[in-house]
C-alpha cells in the first residue's frame, strides 16, 4: 500500500508553486576564472607598463642632462683643439724662423747673449760691413768692457774682437756713463747682399 502524504501536498499548494533551488552550475567557477584571470593579468601588465614608463621618463631626463653636459664639453674640446693647433702652428713658424736665421739675426743673438748680466753696458750702434762689425756703446764701469769682449769671443761667431776706442768720460751728465767704447770684430758670417 502506498501512503501519500496529502498534507504536504496541500501545504505546498497553498504556498504556491515550489521554486527550484538555485544552484550555480559547475561551469560557473571556471567561467568566472576565465573572465577574472585575464582582467587581473591585464591590470598587472598595465601597472607594470606604467611603472616602466615612469622609469624610462626619469632615464630620459637623466640622458638629456648628460647630453647637454657632453655638448658643453664638446665645445670646450673644440676650443682647446683650435688653441692647440694655433699654438703648434706658432711653434712651427718659430722653429722655421729659427732654422732660417742667418747673418744679422745670428749676429744680434750673439751680441745680446754676450752682454754682461750686471746691466752696466748699453749699446748705441752696431754696424756690419762684410765680415767687419763695429759695436759702439757706453758703460758705467770700465771693467765691463773686457767682460763683454771675452763673452763675444766665447760665442764662436767672431774670429777677432778688438777694442778700437775707449774714452773715459768721468760720469757724463747726459748719459751718466763713465766711458764710451767702440769694438771692431771680424766675423765668420757675411752681411746679406755681399
Amino acid at each position: 500500500m502506498i501512503k501519500v502524504n496529502l498534507l504536504r501536498a496541500q501545504a505546498g499548494a497553498k504556498r504556491g508553486p515550489a521554486l527550484p533551488k538555485k544552484s550555480l552550475p559547475r561551469a560557473a567557477p571556471i567561467l568566472l576564472a576565465v573572465i577574472l584571470l585575464p582582467i587581473a593579468g591585464l591590470t598587472g601588465w598595465w601597472f607594470s607598463l606604467k611603472s616602466e614608463i615612469g622609469t624610462l621618463n626619469i632615464r630620459r631626463d637623466e640622458l638629456k642632462a648628460e647630453n647637454q653636459r657632453l655638448q658643453a664639453l664638446k665645445k670646450q674640446l673644440a676650443q682647446y683643439e683650435k688653441m692647440k693647433q694655433e699654438r703648434e702652428s706658432r711653434i712651427n713658424i718659430i722653429e722655421t724662423l729659427r732654422k732660417n736665421q742667418t747673418g744679422p739675426v745670428l749676429l744680434l743673438n750673439a751680441v745680446i747673449q754676450s752682454l754682461p748680466t750686471n746691466a752696466t753696458v748699453w749699446l748705441t750702434n752696431l754696424e756690419q760691413k762684410g765680415d767687419r762689425i763695429q759695436i759702439t756703446g757706453f758703460t758705467v764701469r770700465g771693467e765691463s768692457v773686457p767682460d763683454f769682449m771675452s763673452n763675444l769671443a766665447a760665442t764662436g761667431h767672431f774670429r777677432t774682437v778688438d777694442l778700437e776706442l775707449y774714452e773715459d768720460q768721468l760720469k757724463d751728465k747726459e748719459t751718466n756713463a763713465a766711458a764710451r767704447f767702440r769694438l771692431v770684430c771680424m766675423t765668420f758670417l757675411k752681411s746679406p747682399g755681399e
